[in-house]
């Protein structure tokens, strides 16, 4: 649900800056046809004005996707990276306690599960 939220507005956000490059265009080229501006400089307006709508844009989406991530935590709502580093803890306990030959390195923790000369083969 809240990842259909986050995308409508990755959409509203591709549409707006569409929509302004073509309102932008639209300026520039009116600007032009009236000698208020050259060609060249028209272009150049189109690219700064564009590049500020794009930046903009990619602010909103941060803030939004800030907000997102935020309010999972508020709920408390496992990210898929908190779910594979349950994983891999409870891999690593596995091993320990049912003594599996194989070696688990939990990564965050450096904590290595190794067999016990009593597991290893003979």
């Amino acid at each position: 649900m809240a990842e259909n939220l986050i995308e409508k507005v990755l959409l509203l956000g591709i549409g707006a800056a569409s929509l302004t490059r073509d309102k932008i265009d639209e300026l520039a080229h009116e600007l032009v046809k009236r000698g208020q501006m050259t060609r060249e400089e028209g272009q150049d307006f189109v690219d700064v004005a564009v590049a500020r709508a794009e930046k903009q844009g990619s602010q909103a989406f941060d803030k939004v996707s800030d907000a997102y991530q935020d309010t999972l935590r508020s709920l408390g709502i496992a990210t898929r990276d908190h779910v594979d580093d349950i994983e891999r803890r409870v891999a690593v306990l596995e091993a320990k306690i049912y003594g599996k030959p194989s070696r688990i390195e939990e990564p965050e923790t450096g904590f290595v599960v190794t067999p016990t000369e009593e597991e290893e083969p003979t």
